[in-house]
């Protein structure tokens, strides 16, 4: 009898290590991110997160992603930095499946399983009130955009790779990779005074003040997918 209490008293103590092992392994480096200027979340208010192993340091983040079904994770870091013009982002990605789901040209319908926002905060478009008014109250349902106007690298479903669109009215979107790409490690140097020219056929006036990295699986998908995402940039520090 004495030998079963002892043995029950270890049970939870057992479960509790391996709970504490596994949590670990879930989220393995993300104090590291945090600790670099990098806030976790989750994009969208129905999603959970995935299983992720992230790195990052002062010009460079990394991250590896487990993405089952109804899951998502975002990745913030606030800068404030004005662009030179040979600044530019290095953009390693890799993804073992599409989001088949995604409608990369609808705007609330887009989900991609990778992607990187460059967000100038304090540049805006000079949009009606009316859409302004109809803007917010669908983001009260869908979640708020980042504010200010918005660079996106997306891995895509249905659009051809190397397309450039406008999701919304402050956001474009260059997509890098698809479904023949699938599997494949992509590697991109993206100019990004250049890209805001062919994106908005101005300069940008202010500095860029996030970066925003995206995993998302939406919980309509079959399937778990892998995913690989690095960053390197000046930009970053």
């Amino acid at each position: 009898m004495r030998n079963r209490k002892v043995l029950l008293g270890c049970v939870p103590l057992a479960a509790l290590l391996m709970f504490s092992s596994s949590s670990f392994l879930f989220a393995a480096g993300t104090e590291e991110a945090r600790k670099a200027g990098w806030e976790e979340g989750t994009p969208g208010r129905w999603k959970s997160l995935p299983e992720r192993n992230v790195a990052a340091g002062d010009d460079f983040f990394r991250a590896e992603v487990a993405l089952s079904p109804g899951t998502g994770v975002l990745w913030e870091k606030r800068i404030k930095r004005d662009l030179l013009p040979e600044d530019s982002l290095s953009i390693e990605m890799v993804s073992k499946g599409i989001n088949r789901t995604s409608l990369d040209y609808r705007q609330y319908e887009a989900r991609f399983p990778l992607s990187v926002t460059v967000v100038f905060g304090e540049d805006s478009m000079d949009l009606p009130w009316k859409k302004q008014v109809g803007n917010f109250f669908r983001g009260i349902w869908h979640g708020f955009s980042p504010g200010g106007i918005r660079l996106t690298f997306a891995y895509g479903n249905e659009t051809p790779v190397n397309s450039m669109y406008r999701l919304e009215e402050e956001e474009t979107v260059f997509i890098l990779g698809g479904e023949e790409e699938r599997g494949k490690r992509i590697k991109r140097s993206r100019k990004i005074k250049e890209d805001f020219r062919a994106a908005f056929g101005r300069e940008p006036r202010g500095p860029v003040t996030r970066i925003l990295v995206s995993a998302i699986r939406p919980s309509r998908e079959d399937g778990l997918i892998e995913v690989e995402i690095q960053l390197t940039s000046t930009i970053l520090r």
